[in-house]
């Protein structure tokens, strides 16, 4: 789970603007531009920024995040929508959607195989008739070794980055924080790289129409990125 400090960091820095832009190309998806998809759910929903999207698109729509300090920060930015704190591993609700998203590498949180599929049977269970799961996968090419790289946020505050592989597929970024020159705080992310074959084979387990599994989320986008888009659809058909 994020500290507090880092979900001031992540807020503060402008680090929305990965989910505003996944934001943008979902909304240009079929589903959403024929008015099919009323409800939605975002798993790992942050400080809300997708939801918000959404809900601006007249969607009804619940942001779900196992972290406190980032669940504070999208009701005090969106208070009108809602939001609950929860773990997507064993987040299920009685309520179906239309739609629902896990993005932002959230599911690359999740080290077990076993808890990635429990994800995907509540997600199924959840989804009405026709509904679709979209969410993002950290690809292999996203995560090399590398030098530490600064970014300055302001005259006063900058951050150094750090990635590096450890066993068992798992990926560490490393974030330090510093203020006037002095360290603030340090950040250790941990991520699991789950391989795409094993990740199809869940979600037709799991019940599910595997739509797409590309490195862009539609074919109307522009280059490729290193990161894995996914649509999967309950009672879906093959696009």
């Amino acid at each position: 789970m994020y500290s507090s400090a880092f979900c001031r960091v992540y807020n503060e820095f402008g680090w929305n603007v990965y989910p505003e832009v996944f934001a943008a190309q979902l909304l240009r998806l079929p589903e959403l531009q024929n008015g099919s998809v009323k409800t939605a759910l975002d798993l790992g929903c942050g400080t809300g920024v997708l939801c918000g999207a959404l809900a601006e698109h007249g969607i009804d729509t619940l942001g779900v995040d196992l972290s406190e300090g980032m669940i504070g920060i999208a009701r005090r930015s969106a208070p009108s929508l809602r939001f609950e704190t929860g773990d997507m591993v064993t987040f299920r609700t009685g309520d179906t959607f239309d739609l629902v998203t896990c993005t932002g590498d959230a599911l690359n949180h999740i080290f077990d195989p076993g808890d990635v599929r429990r994800v995907f049977d509540n997600v199924y269970a959840m989804l009405s008739p026709g509904g679709r799961f979209v969410f993002d996968l950290l690809g292999e090419g996203e995560v090399p070794d590398g030098e530490p790289f600064t970014l300055d946020y302001s005259d006063s505050v900058r951050a150094v980055f750090r990635t590096a592989r450890e066993p068992d597929d798992a990926v560490r970024l490393s974030v330090s924080v510093f203020e006037n020159g002095s360290l603030s705080f340090e950040e250790n992310i941990i991520e699991k790289l789950h391989p795409p074959e094993d990740v199809r084979l869940m979600l037709r387990e799991a019940g599910f129409t595997v739509i797409r599994f590309a490195h862009r989320l539609s074919e109307e986008e522009g280059a490729d990125a290193a990161a894995w888009f996914v649509i999967a659809g309950k009672d879906g058909i093959h696009a």
